[in-house]
């Protein structure tokens, strides 16, 4: 079980053309509504639109291999936020350096509000843990390796 964390104004995003550690590259003229940021073995899930999130409801899952066996694993919790700030990060996720090297893990979000309307977020699958990712374009195009869909309401 994670704690759950607020944290107020997180940092901007800075695109990696801007990064010095990084080769240089094409400038990236998009800027990431939603996006994924790693602090050592904690991920947060920042808002960088400039509304409140209604809510952001987050499940953990992924899978191991063990020779030619594939095994999955859930969390089995639910994590939800509510009234999320524009520039706040809450925190969806912690792993263990050790124990979660040889995890394929991601993070399911499902994120409403006015502007959003209702979206299911499945975040690229990595090996011990999700790392930096740009979940939503300012240009509503999906990150990366990113699956982006309506949350999908039961019939009334």
């Amino acid at each position: 079980m994670i704690t759950k964390r607020i944290i107020p104004n997180y940092a901007p995003w800075v695109p990696l053309d801007k990064r010095i550690s990084f080769p240089p590259r094409k400038p990236e003229l998009r800027r990431p509504l939603l996006w994924l940021a790693r602090e050592g073995d904690e991920l947060f899930l920042v808002n960088e639109t400039d509304e409140i999130l209604d809510s952001v409801i987050v499940q953990m899952g992924g899978f191991q291999t063990v020779d030619d066996e594939a095994f999955s694993v859930s969390s089995g919790e639910v994590y939800t936020y509510k009234k999320i700030n524009p520039h706040d990060a809450v925190k969806i996720d912690e792993y263990d350096g050790f124990y979660d090297l040889d995890f394929m893990i991601q993070v399911q979000i499902q994120v409403k509000s006015r502007g959003l309307g209702c979206l299911e977020i499945t975040s690229p699958t990595n090996k011990g843990g999700v790392k930096e990712t740009v979940l939503l374009w300012d240009t509503c195009e999906s990150g990366k390796k990113v699956i982006v869909s309506n949350c999908q309401f039961p019939p009334a």
